[in-house]
């Protein structure tokens, strides 16, 4: 055997929600000068729905189908949740019987979870943020009255679920003792329902003497001591506004409280600096773990090692915390972070426009030309585009791609006799030929670099024209920019 493959590799399942669990634990190197620790984290938010929720939907389904509760008409789970409960639910329904799943859940959920929710099929209920937990309006509530009023339908309440508790104590527990070799100082736990938490500390307490449990919840969160505070946060999958009678307080040594910026400041240096593709709670439970460990190595010799548990994946939050524009806009970026975004978009093109990049004369064709003369313009001039223009007036009407001619020849759909003008990208309001349609954005000389690099985010080129479009002087591309600043920086110019 090859020795790429000396390593014992997953067997092939017959279904994903085979893959569940066996989550891997990997060494931060994200605490290594800021404290005497050994920061350790498992990532949860490999599992596939992409949290640790999976291992608790098919604990649930598995003890519905015990006693019977899932019946060969429709059933309907009502579940209120922050969203990773429902996903999981509703990914596992393929293999565990005929029901579908409403999701209730509140306002600060992101988009990008409704999009995934509504692509399982789930139906979504949102519910306000601020309401109580006994309120009529909050999300238990609400849930509590569709279950009852529903035929068929079953409540599954993940804060009274005793399901949760052992999941965790009996699988995931066990998972960290043989991953950790059973040597464990401080185990740092996001707290939402408590299953999680009560559950590990219940069966790592017991085998590992010692060990000190941390739970982490937002600022305004209630959970610690169900004093109902005022203020919301944003971070997602920890916190609630009172204390889940699944928690067992008792097995938490420390509370620790963190903000929003914070969270979402870490879990962005997670990403960057240590390629852990995380959501925001587990910016949460990391910085919680350094402020906690810090605190503690100065009483202590002995280099703590310490587990921290990352929930769910970023890739549920690309609207929001993969979002520079949604961070800055609401005021969730630590200085650093905020400096170097701002350095990037427009520091270090230092208030230059396109006119110094130095684009040379455009070359242009009118939409009269056949496809074949603009391939062989294209290949002859190493031109991935050409801008066509009006023969009368000069005025820019589009382009032409040389990727999607070749494409349309390949295919036989187009024949190199054809004229441009069929086949270019219009930036006309209605393209009379036909041919495709293409938005239009106004990139002139003066056009900042950073406007322009912006615009490269979503497009391959620019045309340069002037403030009314009647003049094509230039087409830019992401590579003029990055000649420019590499031009910059040899001349010994700052940027």
């Amino acid at each position: 055997m090859s020795a790429a493959f000396s390593v014992a590799l997953p067997a092939i399942t017959d279904a994903v929600i085979d893959t569940i669990g066996n989550t891997p634990i990997v060494r931060l190197a994200t605490a290594g000068n800021r404290a005497q620790i050994e920061l350790l984290a498992k990532l949860e938010y490999t599992n596939p729905s992409g949290s640790s929720k999976d291992r608790v939907a098919q604990r649930i389904l598995a003890k519905l189908h015990a006693t019977n509760k899932i019946k060969d008409s429709v059933t309907t789970l009502v579940v209120p949740s922050s969203g990773n409960l429902i996903i999981s639910l509703a990914l596992v329904s393929p293999r565990n019987g005929n029901y579908k799943v409403i999701g209730l859940v509140p306002e600060r959920t992101s988009e990008d979870r409704i999009h995934l929710l509504k692509s399982l099929g789930v139906e979504i209920v949102r519910t306000p943020i601020e309401a109580h937990a006994d309120s009529a309006e909050s999300q238990f509530s609400i849930a509590k009255k569709i279950a009852t009023d529903l035929p068929e339908a079953i409540l599954v309440d993940e804060f009274l679920n005793q399901e949760s508790v052992a999941a965790h104590s009996q699988v995931t527990a066990e998972e960290i003792l043989i991953q950790c070799e059973g040597r464990l100082d401080v185990l740092v736990v996001g707290v939402e329902s408590g299953g999680m938490i009560t559950g590990l500390a219940k069966t790592l307490k017991a085998k590992i003497p010692g060990l000190k449990v941390v739970g982490v919840e937002p600022e305004h969160s209630s959970i610690q001591d169900g004093v109902t505070r005022t203020g919301a946060w944003k971070v997602e999958d920890i916190g609630c506004n009172f204390t889940p009678s699944v928690l067992d307080k008792s097995l938490i040594d420390e509370w620790i409280q963190v903000s929003d910026q914070v969270s979402y400041s870490t879990a962005r240096q997670l990403i960057r600096e240590e390629g852990i593709f995380c959501g925001p709670s587990s910016g949460s439970v990391v910085s919680a773990a350094l402020r906690y460990s810090q605190s503690q190595a100065k009483e202590s010799s002995q280099k703590l090692r310490v587990l921290t548990i990352l929930n769910d994946t970023a890739r549920n939050y690309t609207s929001t915390l993969l979002s520079d524009d949604w961070l800055l806009e609401h005021d969730l970026m630590d200085e650093n972070m905020a400096k170097s975004v701002a350095y990037h978009r427009h520091e270090k093109y230092r208030a230059a426009s396109v006119e110094e990049l130095q684009l040379p004369a455009a070359v242009t064709i009118p939409p009269t030309s056949t496809v074949g003369y603009a391939l062989d313009l294209m290949m002859t001039r190493d031109f991935s585009q050409l801008p066509v223009l009006n023969p009368t007036n000069r005025k820019l009407m589009g382009y032409i791609s040389l990727t999607a001619l070749t494409t349309l020849l390949e295919e036989g759909q187009a024949q190199e006799s054809d004229l441009v003008s069929k086949w270019m990208y219009s930036f006309l309001k209605k393209n009379k030929s036909g041919g495709p349609r293409s938005t239009y954005e106004t990139i002139t000389p003066m056009t900042p670099l950073s406007d322009l690099s912006k615009f490269f985010e979503k497009h391959s080129f620019a045309v340069v024209t002037d403030e009314d479009r009647r003049w094509c002087l230039g087409v830019a591309t992401k590579y003029d920019l990055m000649t420019f600043l590499n031009r910059r920086q040899s001349s010994g110019r700052s940027f």
